[in-house]
């Protein structure tokens, strides 16, 4: 049988070959048990958290929070409303009328004292009265004139004289008054000033007594506060480690599984290796094929 022009088909691999590595018998067991604990722990469900987070503020610290807010809404300390009093009570001085007040000061018996000079005044012009009588007399005829302008003089001189004691004796009035009355304004203004510096000083000391009490009560309260937080802190502090816990208590079996997972790694394990090789099988078409060439070939062989 001569050969044609066609190509002929690849061959076709005749073996194939699967290798397999297997655990060493006794490591399996512990990594079968690692991979179902594995599966487990990840289809549990999500566990929150029941306990109490925040803890709230303590007695102490909300009694400090009334005291405040009850301070706040008392106003302005009474303290500060008497020392407002006080300073709104202090003007100007303002001393009384001078004219208003003079006669006050004018003494009763100043006016006896000017009657008396002027009575003395009269005594003397009436002597002197008689002895211009008693020239006249001796002096004639002419001593009825001459006298009669000598008393018009006298007694000219007699109201002048009178006027100057009145005016004299009115004058020592005054500025005797007038002394009088300076020194009581003096007083006054110096009793003024005294109330003034007391009123403020007063004033002053009611302002730094309210302020001391302002303080006082503030520091209280701050105590008070402080004690509170103490409180309140260590109550946060029993709250976060309950969570703590909580958390510690989650993780554990995944930290154990861990663990075990960890020392399965740390195992020695040998991992053997197999080798396995099929031979393939022809089909039905390439079995009668061969037969055929096979019996061509006899015949081939058996005719020549």
């Amino acid at each position: 049988m001569s050969g044609g022009g066609g190509s002929s088909a690849p061959a076709q691999p005749t073996t194939t070959t699967v290798q397999q590595q297997t655990l060493p018998p006794y490591a399996e067991p512990y990594v079968k048990r690692a991979m179902r604990r594995a599966e487990t722990e990840s289809l549990q469900p999500y566990t929150p958290y029941g306990g109490q987070r925040l803890g709230y503020f303590s007695p102490d610290e909300i009694q400090s929070q009334a005291m405040t807010r009850g301070y706040a809404g008392a106003g302005t300390p009474q303290q500060f409303t008497q020392a407002g009093e006080r300073f709104s009570g202090i003007g100007g001085y303002s001393p009384m009328g001078y004219e208003q007040n003079l006669d006050r000061f004018m003494s009763p018996y100043q006016q006896n004292v000017i009657d008396v000079e002027k009575r003395e005044a009269r005594r003397q012009s009436d002597i002197m009265s008689n002895r211009v009588a008693d020239l006249a007399t001796q002096s004639g005829g002419l001593g009825g004139y001459r006298e009669a302008i000598m008393q018009a003089e006298r007694q000219r001189n007699l109201g002048t004289q009178l006027g100057d004691i009145q005016t004299r004796g009115s004058q020592r009035a005054f500025e005797s008054a007038q002394q009088q009355l300076e020194r009581e304004r003096a007083a006054q203004q110096g009793a003024y000033d005294v109330s003034s510096r007391y009123g403020l000083m007063a004033g002053e000391a009611q302002m730094g007594l309210g302020q001391a009490r302002q303080a006082d009560a503030m520091q209280r309260i701050q105590a008070l506060q402080g004690v509170g937080m103490q409180q309140r802190a260590m109550r946060q502090a029993g709250l976060d480690m309950g969570y703590e816990d909580f958390q510690r208590q989650r993780r554990y079996p995944q930290e154990q599984l861990g663990f075990y997972s960890s020392l399965i790694r740390g195992m020695p394990m040998p991992q053997s290796q197999t080798t396995s090789t099929y031979q393939r099988q022809p089909g039905l078409f390439q079995t009668m094929a061969g037969l055929g060439l096979g019996s061509l070939g006899l015949m081939k062989g058996m005719g020549s």
